[in-house]
């Protein structure tokens, strides 16, 4: 039974359950098995004010909830509003999130609450071509009326067909499954062009034209092709279209992460020429003998036998490591030099790597 407690609400005084006697809260309706979902969805299902503000649910901004004990992702939010906005999407940075882009530094920070105003990336602000910081709302699109957006959500109109969109493979929420639909990864990386710089889109252009690794992956075609990029750049009007198209030119089918990319493009920068990019290496020590395997080095300048190893964390373990040492020595007794660098080399626009590979191929005999 329940006693009251006078607080001085005017003499009605609340009703007070007993210690230990926690009244759990009602269960939420079957159809509504989204670990997110919307105010409009639990009205749809008869859901009550005091239910949403009972302690299992979380507001994750005006009109939007969440269930606290489960770990909120992106594409959740993303879908949920999608759900009840049938001709929206996700778009921009929030698409290149569910893509999952490779993008630098904050901008690659999935977003599940309201975030601030501007992104790092590099140590640099990031900025936009004309309003100065980026916008790292979930940033969503429809076709038709467009809503209000929130601290959580930016909202944008668009035109575009239904062949410049795609489904991202459904998500394993708490009871119901769904498609979220989203720009292609093609538009996604033209919309880019107005927040990134033409490097930062250069990586991810590499990223989408990459061969892929079929064991690790399962898939053995690429996202992309070169050809493919270069058209729709050149086709492309939006905003940012000189950095993309110019971005677009420096793609290369074979980096396998940024940091190759970023290496390629600062060498080349630098005056360096430009080096082959994960391609398998075999040479004949001596005349008449088998072909030796040296591996696939990330980057490489077969003319001056020079390669380049960039390491990972994965090559800290100890079965790589050992792997690693056993290929160095195997390619410096067919007589080719090893750079390696860490990310360490990466800062400053690569000036140490820069520094390190011009004089391994000066020592090769290189006169740039």
């Amino acid at each position: 039974m329940s006693r009251l407690l006078g607080t001085g609400d005017g003499g009605r005084g609340l009703p007070v359950h007993p210690v230990g006697m926690v009244r759990s809260p009602t269960p939420l309706p079957a159809g509504l098995g989204h670990a997110v979902f919307t105010t409009r969805e639990a009205r749809g299902h008869g859901v009550s004010p005091d239910r949403l503000r009972a302690g299992d649910l979380v507001s994750l901004g005006r009109g939007l909830w969440a269930l606290r004990s489960r770990e909120v992702t992106e594409a959740e939010i993303v879908a949920a509003h999608c759900r009840v906005h049938p001709a929206a999407f996700a778009a921009g940075i929030t698409a290149a999130h569910l893509w999952d882009f490779p993008l630098p530094g904050a901008l690659g920070d999935k977003v599940v609450t309201a975030p601030v105003r501007s992104a790092r990336a590099d140590g640099q602000l990031v900025q936009t071509s004309e309003v100065g910081t980026v916008d790292r709302r979930i940033h969503l699109a429809t076709t038709a009326w467009r809503p209000l957006g929130t601290d959580l959500i930016r909202w944008s109109g668009s035109s575009l067909s239904r062949d410049q969109l795609s489904a991202l493979v459904p998500l394993k929420q708490v009871a119901v499954d769904q498609v979220v639909p989203l720009t292609s990864r093609i538009r996604t990386l033209l919309d880019l062009g107005s927040v990134l710089q033409p490097e930062a889109l250069t990586v991810i252009g590499d990223h989408l034209v990459r061969r892929p690794r079929p064991r690790f992956e399962g898939r053995t075609q690429p996202f992309a092709t070169i050809e493919q990029l270069q058209t729709a750049a050149e086709e492309h009007t939006g905003r940012g279209v000189r950095a993309v198209r110019a971005a677009m030119k420096m793609v290369r089918m074979s980096s396998d992460s940024p940091a190759e990319t970023r290496l390629r493009l600062a060498f080349l920068r630098a005056g360096l020429p430009e080096p082959v990019a994960n391609s398998r290496l075999r040479v004949a020590v001596a005349p008449g003998d088998g072909l030796i395997d040296l591996g696939e080095p990330d980057l490489q300048w077969p003319q001056w036998r020079v390669v380049l190893e960039h390491e990972g964390p994965s090559h800290l373990r100890p079965e790589q490591l050992a792997r690693d040492i056993e290929r160095t020595e195997r390619r410096r007794d067919a007589g080719w030099l090893e750079v390696r660098t860490t990310a360490r080399d990466l800062r400053h626009e690569c000036r140490s790597a820069i520094v390190r590979t011009r004089a391994a191929l000066a020592s090769r005999g290189w006169r740039g």
